[in-house]
C-alpha cells in the first residue's frame, strides 16, 4: 500500500468514498489503488492475452486506427520540436506501432516494454529498435524526446519513471504523455463506473493538476494540454462494451455476424476524458 503520495509526498491518504478500492490524497487529490502489484505480477499481466482478448479484441488488427491516432499525436508534438530534437524514446512501446511511424521523422527512434510478446513483434515483424525490460533498471542512451502513450497509469512507480527521464533527457527535452483525466466532466459524472477505472492494469489516476504537479517536481514545465479525439475500430468498441465491460460474448459474436465488414470501419471518439500533456525540461540557469 502506498504510504506517501507520489505527487506531493503527503501522508494524508484516505479511502476514496466515491471510488471503492482507491485511495485519495487529502492534500492534492491524487488517486491510486489500495494494493499495488510486484514487478513480477505486472509483467504477467501483459502477455499475449492482454493484447488479444483481455484488454483488446485484437491489437494487431487495429494497427491502422492506432497508427492514425499516433500520427495526430506526432503532429501536435511537432509544434514544440526543433532541429535539436533528434532522438525519440518510447516507454511502453507495445508492438511498436508508434515507433514504426516515428522512425521516419527522427534520426533515432527506440523503445522499451515489459511485454516480451509485444517486443517480439516490434523487433521481428517491424524491425524496430525495441527492447524488453523495466526502464528503471536499464541504461538508455541519451534522448531528446520521451513518449508514454497510455502508459503512466500502468506503472507501479510513475514518479520514479519521471525522475529517471528528467535525469536522462537532453536539455530542453520534451516529455509527451497521454492518460485518463479523472478530473474531466465525463469521469466525474461516471464516478466509480468511469471506463478508465479498472485495476489491476490501471493503478493510478491523474487529473491535469496532479500530473502537472508531478512533472514540475522533477523539473518539467507543462507547455501543452488537450483532450484529443481518437479513432476506434467499431468492432473493438463493441468488444470493449459487450465483452470486457458486460461479459456478453454471445451478443458480441451476434453483432459481428450481423454487421459483417461494417464492423471494421473506424469512428472518431472523444469523451473529453483522455488528456494529452507535453512538458519540457526546465532550462538550467546559465545553460545555452
Amino acid at each position: 500500500m502506498q504510504n506517501k503520495c507520489l505527487v506531493c509526498l503527503s501522508d494524508k491518504f484516505e479511502t476514496a468514498k466515491k471510488y471503492p478500492g482507491l485511495r485519495i490524497c487529502g492534500i492534492c487529490g491524487f488517486l491510486t489503488t489500495e494494493a499495488l502489484m510486484s514487478d513480477k505480477e505486472l509483467s504477467a499481466l501483459y502477455g499475449e492475452s492482454y493484447f488479444h482478448g483481455n484488454e483488446y479484441s485484437d491489437y494487431t488488427r487495429d494497427k491502422e486506427a492506432i497508427q492514425r491516432n499516433f500520427t495526430n499525436r506526432l503532429k501536435i508534438l511537432g509544434q514544440y520540436t526543433n532541429n535539436q530534437h533528434k532522438k525519440i524514446f518510447e516507454i511502453g512501446c507495445a508492438y511498436g506501432f508508434f515507433l514504426d511511424i516515428a522512425q521516419h521523422k527522427f534520426h533515432e527512434a527506440s523503445g522499451v516494454d515489459i511485454s516480451a510478446d509485444a517486443i517480439k513483434y516490434a523487433t521481428y515483424s517491424l524491425n524496430l529498435n525495441a527492447s524488453v525490460g523495466n526502464y528503471l533498471e536499464m541504461n538508455i542512451p541519451p534522448y531528446d524526446i520521451c513518449c508514454m502513450w497510455d502508459t503512466i497509469e500502468h506503472l507501479r512507480d510513475p514518479n520514479k519513471f519521471i525522475e529517471k527521464i528528467s535525469l536522462e533527457i537532453s536539455q530542453d527535452g520534451l516529455l509527451a504523455i497521454t492518460t485518463g483525466d479523472i478530473g474531466s466532466l465525463n469521469a466525474r459524472f461516471r464516478g466509480r463506473k468511469w471506463r478508465q477505472i479498472h485495476p489491476p492494469t490501471h493503478l493510478h489516476y491523474f487529473c491535469i493538476a496532479t500530473l502537472e504537479k508531478l512533472l514540475n517536481r522533477f523539473g518539467f514545465d507543462v507547455v501543452h494540454v488537450c483532450h484529443p479525439s481518437n479513432l476506434i475500430n467499431i468492432s473493438t468498441a463493441m468488444y470493449i462494451t459487450l465483452v470486457i465491460q458486460r461479459n456478453k460474448e454471445k451478443l458480441y459474436r451476434s453483432f459481428k455476424r450481423i454487421s459483417g465488414s461494417l464492423s471494421n470501419f473506424c469512428l472518431p471518439v472523444n469523451l473529453g476524458d483522455i488528456m494529452y500533456v507535453i512538458a519540457q525540461k526546465k532550462r538550467i540557469q546559465g545553460c545555452s
